[in-house]
């Protein structure tokens, strides 16, 4: 997890009206619990920020300052030392705004108003099946040898349904049906339905974890009570359940000792990419978005918008097979037809067989699907 560096008791007094005042603001707009501690922290970020920048109040905010630390964002030029992603700063801006808008700035909010992201890179990060399959493979050793057994069923969780972290670390056994075999719980970001059935292989595991977590506190309740997890430093929410940041260093450690004790090097790729590797893995295999959004919880539109550069679907293949109607036409020559002839050679319709394509429309050719669904691990 990243190190702290932004304080609250670091801002001078200007600075701390104008976040307290952001605050409330957010509160009458009755933002929920999670988005309302989310946008705290962007503006005691922005003001930190801005007071590093020697500006002393939130009402001696410039076009030129807030430009420059536009700029300081995208370079990495601010405390955490991160590059600061297009849609990260859009952000920054909303949570600026709550806070120019609390105090009723409307000079600043004018300009700060103006101000549009650029593009950011669209990136995908997907695990392969193969990936997938040896951490699987590594969970299972350490749930059978009693090794850190949470962390094996925040895998198979993961590897099921990829939920965000924040609904991982929150998740009840009133979601998991494992009679029927099946997840189902409502994303907490947006309330949509998320369901899907849990592979046969991997319901014994959530049978056996669920007997033994059960006997602790809260346990029959929570998938990962407080009463399991390995207790650091102090708290500052009395929680019943172990937090977001916990989900993420687990699935860490499952990702990487993957990497240690196998003969695969597991890509480094964030938590969330268990989202993107179950959206490839449908799609690859030849199913529709509003399969991938009932897994996932998104819209249609949102698969759609972030996955329809990397999958040639069976209607793109369709078309390009109308566009292209010579493309599959051989020779006739050696046959009992007339050489000048042309035939049709066969053409190679839709089994799963996809290639992801970049989002400059080059063929990755790291990426070819075999037949049986798996990719060949990353060069």
């Amino acid at each position: 997890m990243a190190k702290k560096v932004y304080y609250s008791n670091e801002l001078s007094r200007p600075w701390q009206t104008a976040w307290k005042a952001g605050k409330q603001e957010s509160e009458l707009r009755n933002h929920r619990g999670g988005t309302s501690g989310k946008i705290a922290n962007a503006m005691l970020w922005v003001c930190l920020d801005f007071q590093d920048q020697g500006i002393q109040s939130i009402d001696e905010i410039s076009p030129d300052n807030w430009l420059t630390l536009v700029e300081r964002y995208r370079m990495g030029l601010t405390r955490s030392k991160n590059v600061i992603s297009e849609m990260s700063i859009k952000k920054r801006k909303e949570a600026l705004m709550l806070m120019l808008k609390a105090l009723k700035l409307h000079s600043i909010i004018d300009f700060v108003e103006k101000w549009k992201p650029g593009e950011d890179e669209n990136i995908i990060r997907w695990w392969t099946n193969e990936e997938m399959e040896a951490m699987n493979q590594t969970a299972i050793k350490m749930f059978n040898e009693g090794d850190r057994i949470e962390r094996a069923i925040a895998h198979f969780l993961h590897y099921t349904i990829g939920p965000r972290r924040s609904d991982s670390a929150l998740f009840t056994w009133e979601r998991i049906d494992l009679d029927e075999g099946m997840i189902r719980f409502p994303a907490h970001k947006n309330r949509k339905r998320c369901q899907t059935k849990i592979e046969p292989r991997l319901i014994p595991f959530f049978e056996r974890y669920k007997d033994i977590v059960s006997k602790h506190k809260d346990g029959d309740v929570y998938l990962f009570p407080k009463s399991r997890a390995q207790k650091s430093g102090t708290e500052k929410k009395n929680k019943l359940h172990i937090t977001d940041a916990t989900i993420a260093n687990w699935l860490a450690y499952i990702r990487d000792k993957t990497s240690e004790e196998g003969n695969i090097e597991i890509r480094k790729f964030p938590c969330h990419s268990y989202r993107h590797s179950i959206a490839m893995r449908y799609l690859n295999s030849g199913c529709q978005y509003e399969d991938v959004a009932g897994v996932l919880g998104d819209t249609i539109a949102t698969i759609e918008k972030h996955y329809s550069e990397l999958i040639f679907t069976p209607a793109r293949e369709e078309a390009w097979r109308k566009a292209h109607c010579f493309a599959t036409k051989i020779s006739s020559e050696g046959t009992a037809q007339p050489a000048f002839l042309m035939r049709d050679g066969g053409f190679r319709t839709h089994s799963g067989h996809f290639r992801a394509v970049s989002h400059s429309g080059v063929v990755d050719s790291s990426r070819v699907v075999d037949a049986g669904g798996f990719e060949p691990p990353a060069s």
